[in-house]
């Protein structure tokens, strides 16, 4: 004869119709209204912390990234606005130094007349007479040359300069002029109507010693006597 089934708890009858006995999983917890024996795996604390986590490390980022943005964003503008500013304050620069410039040299282009004008007020020095012009020259006056130098041929080709010059009465003495005097290149003219004569023929020659002397020049008007200082 089998053993009489145990009567079920309240538990198993109300959460099964079957009729089992009662183990440890059908004790009743009055307080929970659950069984105590339920398989579940217990939850880990930290797992409670995660969601806290997540807001406090994703929340930051997600502002930081923002701010990013909207600073990228907010000073294109900007930075555009002052390389224009910088332009418009260097053209401004420029247009000022310009006009500086041009205001220093209208002051100087004033200040140079008045100077000028202050310059003609002052009392004028008197000058020498002019000589006499090259073109009031005679070409026919006679001319005589020595030559008072160590150069041979010297005086021939001195000559020669006068004849291609156009003079007409060229006349080279021979040999060695023996006087001391004059110790540099001298052209004589006997009196003041050979002037002009004597001085073109010194600008022709390239010399600058023309002295009127009648008793030096008596075999022509004008009397040229070459040195060594002279030059061909």
């Amino acid at each position: 004869m089998s053993a009489p089934r145990s009567r079920p708890s309240d538990y198993s009858h109300d959460v099964s119709p079957y009729e089992y006995p009662d183990d440890e999983f059908d004790a009743r917890n009055d307080e929970a209204h659950e069984p105590i024996g339920v398989h579940r795996a217990p939850v880990p604390a930290w797992r409670s912390w995660v969601p806290l986590l997540a807001v406090i490390v994703i929340v930051p980022l997600l502002a930081w990234a923002a701010v990013t943005l909207l600073g990228k964003a907010g000073y294109t503008a900007p930075s555009a606005q002052g390389s224009a500013s910088a332009s418009a304050t260097a053209e401004l620069a420029g247009g000022e130094e310009a006009t500086e410039a041009t205001a220093a040299a209208e002051g100087e282009q004033t200040a140079a007349p008045q100077e000028s004008a202050a310059g003609e007020s002052e009392p004028v020095q008197t000058e020498e007479p002019a000589a006499p012009a090259v073109q009031d020259a005679d070409l026919t006056t006679g001319v005589t040359i020595h030559n008072g130098s160590s150069v041979n041929g010297l005086a021939g080709r001195t000559g020669d300069r006068l004849a291609n010059a156009g003079y007409t009465d060229v006349n080279v003495q021979q040999g060695v002029y023996r006087q001391s005097t004059p110790e540099t290149t001298t052209i004589y003219y006997a009196s003041a109507d050979n002037e002009a004569t004597a001085r073109a023929i010194g600008e022709a020659l390239g010399i600058t010693n023309v002295v009127e002397s009648a008793e030096v020049a008596q075999s022509n008007p004008i009397v040229i006597v070459l040195r060594s200082d002279f030059t061909e």
